[in-house]
């Protein structure tokens, strides 16, 4: 193959390449409480889970006085994202250090092309003094976040 038919080659495919890549946004709203209070300012993030490579942080909110939250994450691929809800607390924690973590995933039904939220996942109020499975602990949050 010539170099000239390579080139040729690469600009008739390089459309479909980049048409390929397309964005895509979820959304997620709840709220957090902790026993009978609320949870304020509790952190809330939408991860991209990658099969290769690290994580990736599509967004990030705190909850507000009322232990409400509403999270909105971009992000560009070929594949749909794998996003999950990563909720970071000190819910009935005394003073153990570093926060309580959970990893919830998203439902990909709730991944739209495009640029706007077709449809938010409502996760409902969530009691974070339950422990849940697969629960872990993070002293990095307060560090880098």
């Amino acid at each position: 193959m010539s170099v000239c038919q390579l080139l040729v080659t690469i600009i008739l495919l390089l459309p479909t390449t980049v048409v390929s890549f397309r964005d895509q946004i979820v959304g997620v709203r709840g709220k957090l409480s902790c026993n009978n209070r609320f949870l304020q300012s509790a952190t809330v993030r939408l991860i991209e889970k990658n099969y290769v490579g690290p994580d990736v942080i599509l967004a990030e909110n705190k909850t507000n006085y009322q232990g409400s939250y509403e999270v909105i994450g971009r992000g560009r691929g070929v594949l749909e994202m794998n996003v999950y809800l990563k909720l970071f607390h000190d819910c009935d924690d005394g003073i153990i250090p570093c926060q309580r973590t959970v990893s919830l995933r998203i439902p990909s039904s709730y991944i739209s092309r495009g640029t706007s939220v077709n449809n938010y996942f409502e996760a409902g109020t969530m009691n974070m003094a339950f422990r849940y499975p697969d629960e872990q602990r993070s002293c990095t949050d307060r560090i880098f976040s």
